[in-house]
């Protein structure tokens, strides 16, 4: 598993338990920005202007986990709790539909990877 730097800046803004906890983990899971990550970020925005609120700043992060899965290769699965979205806003499952990304929820990421409690 792994996310991109960007979703680490969001969770120290909010200094809360789970900041703390990816902080504690912040060499192992986050990945800082590469020419390739870069360069689909670039794209996305172009392609989906309104995916970051530009006004209140809110989901500036969004555009970089997407960027981080496409540049990857192979490419990867995004894990996420969020839902719906279009074109006017889009959100990151419209997003992944229209890029070709697979986009799951945790309750499946725990069963494809079988794990139990």
């Amino acid at each position: 598993m792994l996310a991109s730097i960007e979703v680490f800046h969001e969770l120290k803004k909010k200094d809360d338990d789970v900041h703390a906890w990816a902080k504690d983990r912040k060499e192992a899971l986050f990945r800082e920005i590469d020419d390739e990550v870069q360069a689909e970020v670039v794209r996305l925005m172009a392609t989906y202007p309104r995916l970051v609120d530009t006004k209140t700043g809110k989901s500036g992060g969004d555009p970089f986990v997407i960027a981080q899965a496409l540049a990857a290769s192979p490419r990867l699965t995004i894990v996420s709790e969020e839902a719906g979205g279009s074109l006017k806003p889009p959100k990151i499952p419209y997003v992944c539909q229209q890029e070709g990304l697979r986009i799951i929820n945790l309750l499946t990421l725990i069963e494809d990877e079988d794990w139990t409690f």
